[in-house]
């Protein structure tokens, strides 16, 4: 058991039960380790104290005084508020970038924008280049030929 599966099963109420050698190792753990201890007392009291604890039963007419709220929230704008405004930050956003669009061809001017290109021409190797190029490719078939060897005549053949 690492650390991390104790700090788990400290912190996991709804893990699986541990067997005899599981509870052996987590309780050498707690005690080796003081603050695995201490986070494990304060655990155990937290579960303590969430179980005296009782909440509070919603009063009888609870849903109805929810739903009335809702109504009333909901009847609060006329229908007319509710279909000019409820989709106004879709619009608002395509019409920003449909501005941007516009406002970015007209003022962008493509044609001083372009500038002559220009080429870049390498110079040519030196003649040396090439000659090394040539001996390294006349070494490398010297050594493919070095490797041929000739195929042993079969028996019965002359």
């Amino acid at each position: 058991m690492t650390r991390e599966q104790v700090v788990d099963r400290i912190l996991n109420s709804t893990e699986p039960p541990m067997n005899d050698a599981e509870q052996l190792e987590f309780r050498r753990w707690l005690d080796q380790e003081p603050e695995l201890r201490t986070l494990f007392e304060q655990q155990q009291a937290l579960f303590r104290a969430m179980d005296l604890w009782e909440p509070e039963e919603p009063s009888s007419n609870f849903d109805q005084a929810v739903y009335a709220r809702i109504k009333h929230d909901a009847e609060v704008q006329p229908f007319w508020h509710k279909l000019l405004f409820a989709s106004w930050k879709p619009a608002l956003t395509a019409g920003l970038a449909a501005a941007t669009l516009l406002l970015g061809t007209l003022v962008f001017d493509f044609e001083s924008t372009q500038e002559p290109t220009q080429v870049a021409v390498k110079s040519a190797p030196e003649s040396e280049y090439y000659e090394e190029i040539e001996r390294a490719l006349d070494d490398m078939e010297m050594l493919v030929n070095f490797d041929a060897f000739p195929e042993p005549a079969s028996p019965g053949r002359s």
